[in-house]
This record gives C-alpha cells, structure tokens and sequence, in this order.
C-alpha cells in the first residue's frame, strides 16, 4: 500500500516509477485499475506520512530517553551532571518525583534536585554516584549512596499520546511519549532490592518537557495494609454520605476502540470482576508492586481484583491520565529482562499513567503508572505491572536525611545540641534563668527592642536621642554575638549551583543575625559536604566567584574587609562592656550587677549559650573551605588550626588571610 500511495509523489525518481511499475503489473490480478489511471487522495497521501513521521518521531524519542539514562549511569562529577545531562529538558520542564510532595518546576530547580538528593536511594533518577574508585575507597562504601550503580532499562514503550492526541489542536507541537520500566544494578552485577520503578517522560521538539517517575515502596511491601486503610475510609464515606457509585467515565472510549487495558479499567469501575479474568491469559503474570509476590494465572489475579473491590469505596473510580501503545516486537531485547515471553510475540504494549476518583472528585496521593503486554493470539493480556505512588507520608526528604546522617554519623552532634537548645532557651523553665518564650513576658521583649536599637553601637556612640539605657556588658555580648554570626558569611561559597544545600546558606546567615544558633545548628546537620579529593587528584575542582549562589552572596562572601570590620566590632564590644557607661561602676561592680542581671534574664543568658556554641563549632566551615580554594590537607595548617580553635578572633584572622577564590573574568 505505501508502495501504491507513493506513486503520486512528484518527488519520486523515473526509475523508482518503472520499478514500481513493474513490480506493480506482475500482480494484475490484484489490480484491475491500470497503473497510469491510479488515482489516489491527498488525505490517503497524508495519513500515509503522518504514521511514517509518527513512528519516526516516536524512535526518535525513545533514543533520546535511551541516551538520557546512559549519561546518567555515566556521571562521575557533580558538573557532569550541569553538562551532561541538563541538555535533555526543557527550561520549563515540570519534574514529578512521587517521593516528594510537590512537582520541580524549571530546568534550575531540577538540577538543584539532581545534585541534592544524587547521593540518596530516595530515587532511581536521583541517586546516580559513580564516583572514582579512589573517592570511595576514601570515603568508604558505607550506604547504598556509595555503591557505583547503573539504571537498567526492563521495558519501554514509546509513541503519542491517545488521549492527548485526540483533543490536541491542530497548530500544537506534537508530543510523544516515552514509558519505561526500569530497575537498578550494582556495575558489577547483582540487582539492588526495591528499586524497580516506572517513568512517563513526555517529550517536545526533542526536549523532555515533562517527567513521571515512581518507584515501587520498600520491603517489607504494605501489601493489603493500604487496603485496609482505604476500607476505613470507606465506613467514614458511609457514614458521610459520599459513597455513592460515580457511572461518570468520561475518559473511556467506545467499547470497539477500546484495548486490552481500557476494557479493564471500565470493568473494573463497574465492578465487574468475572469480566475482568475474561481480558486474561489463562497463564498471565500481573505484578502489583504493593505486594510481594507475583499473581499468576488469571483466578489469582480475579481473586486480587476481588480483593482489592472489597476494601475500596464504591465510589472510587480508576481514571487514565496518559496512554501509549506500540507492538511488542517494537521493544524486544527490553521485556525479557522481567517478563520471558515467547519469541513470536507480536502483540501490544500499553502503557498508562492514572489516577483515582471518587465522585469526580481527584483523590491525592492515588496516582500510579502501568505497563501491560498482549498475546499474539487473542489479544488477551498476558503480563501486567502496577507501581502507585506513595501514599500520605512522601520519604524523599527524610530518605535524604536519613542518608546523610547514615554516611557522616557526626551530624548527629549538632542535631542533637539543636534539638537540648530549642527547648532549653525557648521553653523549659528552672533550666536558664527567666520566663521561657511562651510567656511573652514584656522585660523580655523590651530588652530586645532596646539591644536591636544599639546595634552594633553605632546609637549609644553617636549619642543619638532614641538610644536607650542597656546594660554595657550586656550590650558587649550582644554586639560581639551578632558579630560573629556575621563572621559566617563568609562562608557563603558553601551554596552553589553545583553544590546545594537542603537549607540555602543565605537566609541562614541572615536568620543567624535574629536567632543566632536556631539558625546555625540545623544547617550544620543537614548541609553539603565537598566532595573529597586526595591530595595527589590533578583534576581537583575549581571553584569560582560566580559559582557562588545569588547574586549578593560572591561580594560579601569574598570582601576582603569583611573581617576587619566585624572584628573591630567584636573588639569595640569588649571595650564597650569594660569602660563604657560610666554609671554602672568599675569593673567589679559591673560585673556583680551583670550576674545578678542573668540571674533572671532569660535574653542574656541564652546569649552565653549561644557564645558557646559559635566557640564549638566555628571551624565546622573550614575544611571543605580550603577544599575549595585548592589547599591541600597538609597545607596552611596554622591558619587552619587558629580558625578552629581561637574562638571569634581567629576566624577573623581566617577569613582575613585565607586564598582568595579566583574569578572568571581574571
């Protein structure tokens, strides 16, 4: 037929016409018209194209995604990442990551995703780490982050949209889709358990503009306990009124255009399970990725589809957001890997995106992704796989954590003090002296009114009329705290593009000015470390001015008088506690009133706790710091040791004397 319809092209040779003609008449008895007297429509013409540039189209996408996976499993460096990888999406691209709560949007936010959670088993798409075989034997392989592992790919199925494509204007782009199932694999074999995940990767002009990724829960598998749960939500229906049958199934089309997969999900809306066994091989295999074990054979999964029927409202209804369809001998070489199927198996791969209704209503936490094959002969499905989304509790963020603390155990210091600190200062009493927080006690709020007036001095020094009356030693370590909390920033190149942080530094810097350490500690716990390099590493990673985030942040961070400035406050605010306020007495005197001051203040004395603890952990910035500099471990010790140990005045001496990070422009 293509042969035949091909003939009206103009664009066609003289010499393909007298082949064809001749291949043509050999077959007189098929055609009764002769060749020259063919007539064929233009709209014959273009829908002989339009299945040619659709099926074009859709290997084009599937190499892409193909391509896409293989960089993945190909990255080394976090900038591999930036270079390598972000080439595939769009700027716009929307990233849904069903371990989290809420979609990515943008091509910058997914990359913050990538390089955050690159280290995390949260995600197959997330937690490539194929680091250098000397930066794991350094670090050691002490979490599934550390083990060098590659996504494989166990099915695909590619081409456009069935539901988009029939409602899609005329003058929209096309966009093809591309499913996959996948699992991953340690790189020198051996599959790593539960990581067997689906993705719908929507594709644009050659550039992934939208991604749905799942992967299955972990073991041991919640299995009929989610059923369960969702029974009692049933009896609450009930009980309400809203479990009442929904006949509204919009998306479904004709029962004759309807396949394999179709057909099941109006059944199974109507509850009709007997029908639902019938569009099964007698030895299919459907895998629901809640459960443990593989169903086989169609009573098991009737008896599964009865089970699930029983537990769930009537009122709920399976809804199919994305479909596509392709041949299986399209993908051979992809299906074996999970499903062995017969060799002429030339039937149909389905795969779908849905959700869950109830009365019309979208069910959060309910959707999932499904891939189903056919047989060759009946059309029946033979093999299906179903993974849902996580319900109600998301584990991306705390997997995350969890990892972070699993891989450098001393996170948990500053977690700890963080945790003794917010209640101790904000709301135990007996411990520190004074009322806790929730008090709102008026002293207490008028003493901080008072400090912030003379902040930094500049109001009692320049005899301004509104400065008020404060304590002169109080006023020292409150002067020399918010200065030394204004020592961190520089520091500031600890967030950048290629190395985000959970919590962005910048806020945190600016928060460390109003609640100090409430600010400090959680970043501790939770930041980025720098990745490690030997000292011998030719290919150490230059990090630049402009690679520090924002746009502010490079110009304080790197401000040479930065430390001088904030170390004259901090030595202007002990003098100030010693001699200034002559009212309040020698030294000894000033120091009495002081002490019987904190006796019951509870502002003053959580300012010690906080001296303390910038003294603790001051230095918590200074390795990775020269890391990023390009100095080695057994360089700059005594710069590096001051830092750490000398507290306020030896950072000062830090940030005044460390190398200076080069710019691009230089």
């Amino acid at each position: 037929f293509l042969l035949f319809t091909g003939l009206s092209n103009k664009n066609i040779s003289n010499q393909q016409q007298k082949l064809l003609s001749l291949s043509l008449s050999s077959s007189s008895s098929l055609f009764a018209t002769p060749l020259n007297t063919v007539q064929v429509s233009s709209s014959t013409i273009a829908a002989t194209r339009t299945i040619a540039n659709k099926n074009e189209s859709s290997k084009q996408s599937q190499e892409i995604i193909k391509s896409f996976l293989n960089e993945m499993n190909k990255l080394q460096s976090n900038k591999e990442i930036d270079k390598n990888v972000m080439k595939y999406f769009d700027e716009n691209v929307e990233f849904i990551d069903t371990a989290f709560y809420n979609p990515i949007q943008g091509k910058d936010n997914l990359l913050r995703h990538f390089l955050l959670f690159r280290n995390s088993d949260v995600t197959a798409l997330s937690l490539q780490n194929n680091m250098k075989k000397k930066q794991q034997q350094k670090r050691g392989a002490r979490a599934l982050g550390d083990v060098k592992r590659n996504i494989v790919i166990d099915d695909i199925v590619s081409g456009l949209d069935t539901y988009d494509d029939e409602t899609k204007n005329e003058n929209q782009q096309q966009q093809d889709i591309v499913c996959v199932q996948y699992h991953v694999e340690q790189i020198d074999g051996g599959i790593i358990p539960d990581t067997l995940g689906m993705t719908f990767y929507t594709l644009c002009g050659n550039k992934i503009i939208r991604v749905f990724d799942v992967l299955e829960p972990p073991s041991p598998k919640p299995g009929d306990a989610g059923l369960k749960l969702l029974n009692n939500a049933s009896k609450i229906l009930k009980l309400l009124n809203l479990d009442n049958a929904n006949d509204d199934d919009s998306n479904v089309v004709s029962s004759t255009k309807q396949n394999m997969a179709e057909k099941e999900f109006q059944a199974w809306n109507e509850r009709k399970m007997t029908k639902i066994s019938e569009y099964y091989t007698d030895d299919c295999i459907y895998k629901d990725l809640q459960y443990p074990n593989v169903f086989n054979g169609k009573e098991t999964v009737k008896n599964h589809y009865d089970n699930v029927a029983t537990c769930l409202p009537n009122s709920f209804r399976f809804k199919i957001d994305s479909m596509v369809t392709m041949p299986t001998s399209s993908s051979a070489g992809f299906l074996p890997n999970f499903f062995p199927l017969p060799n002429n198996n030339k039937g149909e791969k389905i795969g779908l995106q849905w959700h869950v209704e109830s009365n019309g209503q979208v069910l959060p936490f309910t959707r999932g992704l499904s891939i189903y094959t056919t047989d060759n002969t009946n059309n029946l499905i033979q093999t299906a796989v179903s993974i849902p989304e996580p319900a109600v509790i998301k584990p991306g963020i705390f997997n995350l954590i969890s990892n972070q603390f699993k891989n450098e155990p001393s996170r948990i210091i500053p977690a700890f003090i963080w945790i003794m600190y917010m209640y101790i200062v904000f709301f135990s009493d007996g411990i520190l002296p004074g009322a806790n927080a929730l008090t709102l006690e008026q002293r207490t709020w008028e003493e901080v009114r008072d400090l912030s007036l003379n902040f930094f001095l500049v109001s009692p020094v320049l005899n301004l009329p509104f400065a008020p009356t404060v304590h002169p030693m109080l006023e020292g370590v409150f002067n020399l705290l918010l200065a030394w909390a204004g020592l961190f920033a520089g520091f500031l190149s600890d967030e950048r593009k290629d190395k985000p942080n959970i919590l962005p530094f910048g806020p945190i810097v600016i928060g460390m000015q109003f609640l100090t350490s409430a600010f400090l500690l959680p970043y501790l716990a939770l930041r980025t470390s720098e990745v490690d390099f030997d000292d011998s590493d030719n290919e150490r990673s230059i990090v630049y001015r402009e690679d520090i985030s924002g746009s502010i942040q490079p110009l304080v961070s790197e401000w040479k008088p930065l430390a001088p400035f904030l170390g004259s406050v901090g030595i202007s605010s002990i003098v100030w506690a010693f001699i200034a306020r002559p009212e309040f007495g020698n030294l000894n005197e000033r120091y009495a009133s002081f002490c019987d001051l904190l006796s019951i203040d509870r502002v003053g004395s959580s300012f010690l706790v906080d001296l303390a603890i910038f003294a603790l952990f001051q230095g918590s910035f200074v390795d990775d710091d020269m890391k990023r500099r390009g100095v080695k471990s057994d360089e700059m010790v005594l710069l590096k040791n001051v830092a750490k140990y000398v507290p306020f005045f030896g950072l000062a001496c830090y940030l005044n004397f460390r190398p200076v990070l080069p710019s691009k422009d230089e």
